[in-house]
């Protein structure tokens, strides 16, 4: 019932998530996202209906969250990143000589062995920290849950937590931050 009267208007939907995230398709991801959540937590339409007409703030506000939400989940998980390079990708020509396409191998493998350094170094120093901060950081880094969750698992206030990740970036920042500039610059090589 809720999904026949949601997708009546389904233009409208995807016209406020397009002006909100300025992307076609994330647009349409956004749009199909808050028909799942709406199912999902809505049981009855009258909740969200205004004159018997689905209200197009609560839609909006719903796109709004979820494309928030999307954005949130992108920016945590990177402590850096490096792009995948294949030699078939599209890209590539392969009429190019077989010379560069054995120095993009050799970049890719200095590439990976660097990432893998520094992660292995962060990683070290992690392992040296008290057991608490430890298990916070792997616990909010290295999984999909936000702060607010993680503070409603453990009891920890959400202010805590986020003042403690903050202040994990900053230390890994100043023990790393030249390696991986080092990294950002492909000087592999001075990687430690």
């Amino acid at each position: 019932m809720i999904l026949e009267e949601l997708s009546k208007r389904n233009k409208e939907w995807f016209k406020i998530a397009l002006s909100i995230c300025k992307d076609e398709s994330l647009s349409k991801e956004l749009v199909q996202e808050m028909y799942l959540r709406l199912n999902k937590y809505i049981d009855n339409i009258d909740r969200i209906t205004v004159d018997g007409k689905i209200s197009s703030l609560y839609i909006y506000v719903t796109i709004r969250n979820l494309y928030y939400k999307h954005q949130n989940k992108r920016k945590k998980n990177i402590i850096f990143q490096y792009k995948d390079y294949d030699s078939f990708d599209d890209g590539v020509n392969i009429n190019d000589n077989f010379k560069s396409s054995i120095d993009n191998d050799i970049e890719l493998s200095n590439m990976e062995e660097a990432h893998r350094k520094i992660m292995d170094n962060i990683l070290k120093e992690v392992s040296t920290w008290h057991w608490y901060d430890e298990k916070l950081f792997k616990l909010y880094f290295f999984t999909d849950k936000s702060l607010r969750n993680i503070a409603s698992e453990t009891r920890i206030s959400l202010t805590s937590i986020y003042n403690s990740c903050k202040n994990y970036k900053q230390i890994l920042i100043e023990k790393f931050g030249e390696d991986i500039t080092d990294f950002f610059n492909k000087d592999y090589y001075q990687i430690k």
